[in-house]
């Protein structure tokens, strides 16, 4: 099940016409993708994705490099490390085989990861699944503690 509470929130802020680049499901790229502004991947790259806003890595895109972001959503592949200023989202179908570095991580039941996570900032706490009678997901979050 999804963490409804960020992936739909993620997921409305990079419909295709609030998005400023998209790259489509037919697209390959060859070489690093620099932007300024949120960018929607549903193609395949080969090179370093860099963004000052948003990264969003759709189901069948699969990126063979490192992704740099304010915040990244991976629902395909990726085969590199990821940097996120702010929350890294890997949901169920995600597959990532590198190492993570970000505030906050959320990360669906069924997702694929292989490699180090690294969280910076305050302490950190597990907050355990919510109990399915409440009819909240049952995702598991990690979030920053603040004091």
């Amino acid at each position: 099940m999804r963490s409804k509470k960020y992936y739909n929130d993620f997921k409305l802020s990079l419909e295709s016409d609030k998005v400023d680049t998209v790259i489509g499901s037919s697209v390959l790229v060859n070489g690093p993708i620099t932007t300024k502004k949120d960018i929607k991947i549903e193609g395949n790259v080969n090179g370093d994705i860099k963004s000052r806003g948003s990264v969003f890595i759709g189901p069948y895109s699969t990126i063979e490099g490192n992704v740099t972001g304010k915040h990244v959503t991976v629902c395909g592949r990726v085969n590199g490390d990821i940097y996120a200023k702010g929350r890294i989202i890997i949901t169920d179908k995600a597959s990532i085989n590198g190492n993570l570095s970000m505030e906050n991580l959320v990360m669906d039941e069924g997702a694929v990861f292989n490699g180090i996570s690294t969280m910076r900032g305050a302490k950190f706490s597990v907050l355990s699944p919510k109990s399915q009678e409440t009819g909240d997901d049952d995702s598991i979050i990690i979030e920053r503690v603040e004091h």
